[in-house]
């Protein structure tokens, strides 16, 4: 990988604290960009460029989701952005729903495999992808480091997608954790499937926001990420630091 090319972030609900630590910071809004306004509360909808521990980043605060009437293809927009911007290094986060009964509110999920049986690819025709290992496991190892060091606890995981924006019943749930997820949100996947289609090296995380058989909300969702706010800032510190 080329050290120069700009390490990608796309920021899911309540991720958007890194933003505070970035040197020479710029910023453009989705609107400008993409043409479209995010619809989602917690997702700033802007393209933060700037640098951090003398590494470029371009951060996505906010993305599209299916359930906002994207098509998969549509809603990784986002993610062919950052590739037009020569980014080699992707990270995607997200809130989510923990379906892992031994999972707990605040446990940062470190994604290493995920479920697609529900999600509509963004490629289409004969765009066969390999997704044996849709996430690296040098960025894997990477962010168990400094999750550790930030003192946050972390779990491996693996992430299924439903397209919402209804939340899942408890019978929804019980079938998910059947088919082997850890989590459940409602992006990442379109977005994993196109990074690794262009080449990327991608980390997956997910922060737990509500247990597994709890009745939550969005705003609860919002509350949790905001109480992780600081120590999130520490983690991604040390992480951009060791990629």
């Amino acid at each position: 990988m080329n050290s120069n090319s700009p390490i990608g972030l796309i920021l899911g609900s309540g991720w958007g604290g890194i933003r505070q630590d970035l040197q020479n910071a710029k910023e453009d809004s989705f609107e400008k960009i993409f043409g479209r306004r995010t619809s989602v509360v917690g997702h700033a909808g802007k393209a933060i460029f700037g640098s951090l521990f003398g590494k470029k980043l371009v951060i996505l605060s906010g993305r599209f989701h299916t359930y906002e009437a994207y098509t998969s293809a549509e809603a990784v927009r986002t993610v062919r952005f950052l590739h037009e911007k020569k980014v080699k290094k992707i990270i995607i986060t997200s809130a989510s729903g923990a379906l892992n009964p031994k999972y707990q509110v605040g446990d940062l999920v470190i994604l290493h495999d995920m479920i697609t049986i529900f999600c509509q690819s963004p490629l289409t025709g004969s765009q066969f992808q390999n997704l044996s290992q849709p996430f690296s496991q040098k960025l894997i190892e990477a962010a168990e480091k400094s999750s550790f060091e930030a003192g946050i606890p972390s779990q491996k995981g693996v992430y299924i997608y439903v397209k919402g924006p209804h939340y899942e019943t408890f019978s929804d749930k019980m079938a998910l954790r059947f088919l082997g997820a850890d989590v459940v949100g409602m992006s990442t996947v379109p977005e994993v499937i196109m990074a690794n289609h262009l080449g990327m090296e991608v980390l997956g995380l997910s922060m737990v926001t509500n247990l597994a058989f709890v009745k939550h909300d969005h705003k609860e969702v919002l509350k949790t990420m905001a109480y992780k706010k600081e120590k999130l800032g520490l983690f991604f510190k040390r992480l951009i630091q060791i990629i």
